[in-house]
């Protein structure tokens, strides 16, 4: 499968998610306007310094708790990115995460 990119890698974050560590990547995506279903799907992670590994990736609706009660959807309902079997020193900031081109398209798309 021929992959594009999808993003560069801002920052990184632990989360435990079902009784285990899990690393979330950010930039983190406007959910798009059609109801989004939790995906997962094999990227390609390109380092810095070239190297390059596939990682099983999530991409989940996620709510974030803002205690702004005027914050809007988009800020409240996020879709992030959850790789498994990966460590923060394994994506340092700078990589940049491939795709395939109809989930980039799909992520892309205007928000609600």
């Amino acid at each position: 499968m021929e992959r594009c990119e999808l993003i560069i890698v801002e920052d990184t974050f632990w989360i435990e998610w079902a009784a285990a560590r899990t690393l979330i990547i950010q930039p983190i995506f406007s959910a798009p306007r059609r109801n989004w279903q939790t995906r997962t799907e094999t990227v390609v992670v390109r380092r810095p310094d070239g190297q390059e590994f596939e990682a099983t990736a999530h991409f989940e609706l996620t709510h974030f708790n803002i205690r702004d009660p005027y914050a809007s959807m988009d800020k409240r309902w996020r879709v992030t990115i959850r790789l498994t079997k990966t460590t923060k020193e394994d994506v340092p900031i700078g990589s940049k995460i491939l795709a395939s081109q109809q989930l980039r398209e799909a992520l892309l798309k205007k928000p609600l």
